[in-house]
């Protein structure tokens, strides 16, 4: 096999890490030059070099061939009048395929060539040698021929032997285009295949945190840029957007990822309690900051996957901290939910003849004191904590919504208990939120003290979170 490929699978590239997360992402920038390199892992834990395709010199081969054929078929179109004014459309078309057939012959080895810079897989010849193909190299050559297209296309409106050799070269390139195009997606569709095997995620779906090809694909857009970026001035970014090809496929690839999480977190042996929808936030936040933190390009092309992956980021979200309010706060949660019911039946005078007030005092006595909802925000941190996974980054953004949730949820709780008991809750809702911001704050810095302390105001968490651990994996 002749010549190497800088082109690795998916599950090669090393997992990738958010901006924001306490772990250093590798490198993810190369340099304009021929030897510039992203250090990854592969799966046998040998390090390896991904190399930047030689985009200048793809630029610079066919800067020098395409003009080459463009002579080649005004030369021959010339010679056999193949263009002339009186000819019919129909005899244009016909004298078009035979200055292809021709030119095609002509220039056989400056093609040959141009196959060769662009990665273009070829047979194997009669020493049973053959190129292999590059599936990264043909993205990039994709990119560099669309934007030779406008080279060659005949604004001025001339007509005649120029119009066809420019005709005949737009031929040429759109050839080699197809040709590149088709390795780059053949790539594409094993990868996506490789997606749907999804990798690395246990059958119960708990601590699956990020799932192995959400990690790895920021890294291989790493890659496509900086391959991409090659050769060009500081700054300046092909427009993948308006190729519609290369959108297409990575489009694609992110939709895989969408529908592997989703079907991950449906299968029948996931915890549904909470493991689905942990899963599934956790993997579309992971993905969309991911794509975000790389650029208004990368942000325009998956805009649609974006959106998905945010409502289902949302609805995981929702389903979520409903789950953990709902278990932490039980009596609290049925007791109002059962007020709720009555006071739209009977309305708020005689929803004590229901519940009695004796009844409502005791249950709020007994879990909604200062010190029981300190512990209970407590476990349900620590319980966070557990739940989300340090790479995805989510557990500010979940605990913030969260705090959202309990102020809503308790501002709800005590306007109905002033409006049918003419009695105020306490603590209120904006004691509760100030609950939840101690509790975040005392457990950043247990963290930053490796789980030592000797604060003794701790002790009714560290009791409760330990015997969470006891019930729930």
């Amino acid at each position: 096999v002749v010549a190497s490929t800088v082109t690795v699978d998916l599950r090669d590239y090393e997992p990738s890490a958010l901006k924001s997360s306490t772990s250093k992402p590798t490198g993810q920038s190369m340099n304009n030059n021929h030897h510039s390199t992203i250090g990854n892992s592969l799966n046998d834990g040998t390090p390896a070099a991904l190399k930047a395709v030689q985009a200048k010199d793809v630029e610079a081969a066919l800067a020098e061939l395409l003009p080459v054929i463009a002579r080649e078929a005004y030369f021959t179109a010339a010679l056999f009048g193949l263009s002339a004014r009186h000819l019919s459309s129909r005899e244009k078309k016909r004298n078009f395929e035979n200055a292809k057939k021709g030119v095609d012959h002509s220039s056989q080895y400056f093609k040959y060539y141009m196959s060769r810079i662009c990665g273009i897989a070829s047979d194997t010849d009669a020493d049973g040698k053959r190129v292999q193909g590059d599936p990264m190299l043909s993205l990039v050559s994709s990119i560099i021929l669309n934007e030779s297209m406008d080279g060659y296309i005949d604004r001025e409106k001339k007509g005649g032997d120029h119009s066809l050799s420019l005709a005949y070269v737009r031929a040429t390139i759109i050839d080699l285009r197809k040709k590149v195009d088709r390795q780059w997606v053949s790539w594409v569709e094993d990868q996506i295949r490789w997606i749907n095997t999804h990798a690395g995620v246990p059958l119960n779906g708990k601590r699956a945190g990020i799932i192995k090809s959400f990690a790895q694909f920021p890294s291989y857009l790493d890659h496509v840029l900086s391959c991409c970026k090659e050769g060009r001035p500081i700054g300046q970014t092909p427009n993948l957007v308006k190729i519609k090809v290369v959108t297409y496929y990575l489009q694609k690839m992110v939709g895989a990822l969408l529908k592997s999480v989703q079907e991950c977190s449906a299968r029948e042996t996931t915890d549904q309690q909470y493991a689905a929808n942990v899963m599934r936030m956790e993997n579309s936040y992971f993905l969309t900051q991911s794509i975000k933190q790389r650029g208004t390009e990368l942000t325009e092309l998956f805009q649609k996957q974006i959106l998905a992956a945010s409502s289902i980021c949302k609805q995981s979200t929702d389903a979520y901290l409903g789950w953990m309010i709902k278990r932490e706060f039980k009596p609290l949660y049925s007791l109002f939910s059962s007020i709720s019911r009555i006071r739209r039946d009977v309305g708020d005078a005689d929803v004590p003849i229901h519940v009695s007030r004796s009844t409502f005092e005791r249950t709020l006595s007994k879990e909604c004191n200062r010190e029981v909802l300190k512990e209970k925000v407590g476990v349900i941190f620590y319980r966070m904590e557990k739940h989300l996974s340090e790479e995805s980054g989510l557990l500010p953004v979940a605990w913030k919504a969260l705090v959202k949730v309990l102020y809503e949820w308790f501002g709800r709780w005590e306007k109905m208990s002033t409006q049918c008991y003419k009695l105020t809750l306490k603590p209120d809702a904006a004691d509760v939120v100030r609950i939840a911001k101690a509790a975040a704050g005392i457990s950043a810095k247990k963290r930053v003290g490796h789980g030592g302390g000797g604060d003794t105001n701790n002790v009714g968490y560290q009791n409760s979170s330990h015997m969470y651990t006891s019930d729930d994996e």
